[in-house]
């Protein structure tokens, strides 16, 4: 009968622990193991913030963005003390309450029963218990969550014992959001969709360069980058240009100028960074996406994917013409990251770990820091203190 290793016995990861030259890749298992699966989800994904919108896709008041984040529909509205956070479920049957992923509204009002909310989630009607000397509207009050604001991120946890979250993500800001102007990024496309494969591997692709002139050589071709030291949960990458990567080769010339009050880094290239766990986002001199990756199952990830620009670039005559060329482009880029995640997903069940080549550095990290939440105390060495390990 055929031996199964103990998939959390740390000896098993010596290789992916080893230095870059000797290291090998994770085992197959850890993209396909659902005990693998509910481990990542319970070590990783549950302590950490998770990013929903723009603070500026929500302007006025009304306005609401709704997302679902492992497992949990997500409901953001601005109300008339500001933005609140709530489960987007009504507190009578658990129906969904607002299903558009982003709109605005006067109140809140359920689809089966008529129950209604304010926007700060108080209930104001409840058809059904107009006779009831017993019910309480004040304890059946919308279901708050936790959120915060980084620079114009929203992020919620579901964990009240997660650290602030611009100590989460530690100099983040201050490397990145800030000298890009984020805040003052508008949002003009979003959608979301689901691939078959595990969440990681859209991770990995993300923040290695040996991919880009093989499986983006018309898209994007030769990408230098360089890996900075970070502090907190995250990683980047920094490729510097003189014109902007978020165009094909030939048209790079034919973009948008420069964000307004750009400053340091954030002039000469573009940060490529995974918030982790899973948010992924390109910081351009003229603009900014993002390809956020939720794990569904092990071999299921819902991508949430989203283009912006400075204002000043949507408010220009030429916006139309222009921003088609960045939207052509950024659609290829994410087809061809979707087609090669999950063609390598169908290849790895029962595989041997391979190799990290010199352009996958940022990968042999990426996964020692997994390696260092999932398996924990029991790992070869201790999780790290810094975030991801630099």
């Amino acid at each position: 009968m055929l031996q199964l290793p103990d998939i959390f016995d740390a000896q098993n990861y010596a290789r992916v622990r080893s230095a870059l030259p000797e290291a090998q890749t994770m085992p197959h298992w850890c993209y396909t193991s659902p005990e693998w699966h509910r481990r990542e989800i319970d070590a990783i994904f549950r302590p950490a913030w998770h990013f929903v919108g723009l603070a500026s896709m929500l302007p006025s008041r009304g306005s609401f963005l709704t997302a679902e984040t492992l497992g949990q529909p997500v409901l953001l509205v601005r109300s008339d003390e500001g933005i609140r956070a709530f489960r987007n479920s009504c507190r009578h049957r658990g129906s969904i309450l607002l299903e558009e992923a982003q709109g605005t509204c006067g109140g809140i009002r359920c689809q089966y029963h008529s129950w209604v909310y304010s926007l700060d989630g108080k209930l104001l009607r409840a058809p059904g218990t107009e006779e009831s000397s017993t019910f309480d509207p004040e304890r059946h009050a919308l279901t708050d969550l936790r959120w915060s604001e980084l620079e114009g991120l929203l992020f919620v946890t579901f964990d009240e014992n997660a650290p602030p979250v611009d100590q989460y993500f530690g100099d983040f800001a201050e490397r990145v959001a800030r000298s890009y102007r984020i805040a003052e990024m508008a949002c003009v496309h979003r959608r979301s969709y689901h691939l078959a494969s595990n969440w990681k591997l859209y991770v990995e692709v993300d923040m290695e360069t040996l991919h880009t002139k093989h499986i983006h050589r018309g898209s994007i071709g030769e990408q230098p980058v360089v890996s900075p030291p970070t502090s907190g949960e995250w990683i980047t990458v920094f490729h510097e240009n003189d014109h902007t990567p978020a165009l094909a080769p030939g048209e790079r010339h034919l973009g948008f100028p420069a964000t307004p009050g750009i400053s340091g880094a954030a002039k000469r290239g573009t940060h490529f960074s995974v918030l982790a766990p899973g948010f992924f986002l390109v910081t351009a001199p003229d603009c900014m996406w993002w390809i956020q990756k939720y794990p569904e199952t092990p071999t299921r990830t819902r991508v949430d994917v989203g283009y912006c620009f400075p204002r000043a670039s949507v408010d220009r005559p030429d916006y139309a013409e222009v921003s088609a060329r960045y939207i052509r482009r950024w659609d290829q880029v994410v087809r061809e990251d979707d087609w090669i995640t999950e063609f390598q997903q169908r290849g790895l069940p029962g595989s041997t770990p391979g190799c990290y080549t010199p352009e996958e550095h940022v990968v042999h990290r990426l996964d020692n820091w997994i390696l260092d939440r999932v398996l924990g105390a029991a790992g070869d060495r201790a999780p790290s203190a810094q975030g991801v390990p630099g």
